[in-house]
């Protein structure tokens, strides 16, 4: 899985505007890392996925993540902000930490799903996600993520 998650998909300390700035921050991102192809379509597929049904898991962790064919290479991408976004509306719980999954569209495939799958295993664990929502470094973070990948 170490294509899939490295140490630059982390990136801490944000301060963007709103759910919607970290949608168009993480199309931006997977170009610049090389994983996605067209950030506009990257983008899209964010907000349609949003919009099928809501990523804000409850206690500060959103999973934001689309299955594209704007991807090029499937990835998880990882962001801290400064500060608790709101995402979505004023009952739902704010965010501390996204977790983002890019996968791209495979005939008969299921990288997709093993990633959510690897995650939301350990995302179960009370221990591990007070650990990763309170992480506030990329050693940290990168050592929790690759545990969650690997389990």
């Amino acid at each position: 899985m170490s294509e899939v998650f490295t140490k630059n998909h982390i990136k801490i300390n944000l301060d963007l505007k709103d759910k919607d700035a970290y949608f168009r921050y993480i199309a931006k991102l997977s170009i610049e890392l090389g994983i996605g192809k067209e950030e506009q379509g990257v983008y899209e597929g964010l907000v349609s996925r949003e919009k099928e049904f809501a990523t804000n898991l409850g206690d500060g962790i959103a999973i934001p993540h689309t299955k594209s064919d704007y991807i090029i290479k499937p990835a998880i991408l990882i962001l801290k902000p400064q500060k608790e976004v709101s995402w979505g509306n004023d009952t739902e719980e704010d965010v501390r930490i996204i977790i983002s999954i890019l996968s791209f569209n495979e005939q008969g495939g299921n990288t997709h799903l093993e990633l959510l799958a690897s995650l939301a295993r350990k995302l179960v664990d009370e221990k591990f996600k007070n650990a990763l929502v309170n992480s506030v470094d990329e050693e940290g973070i990168f050592f929790l993520i690759e545990q969650a990948l690997h389990s």
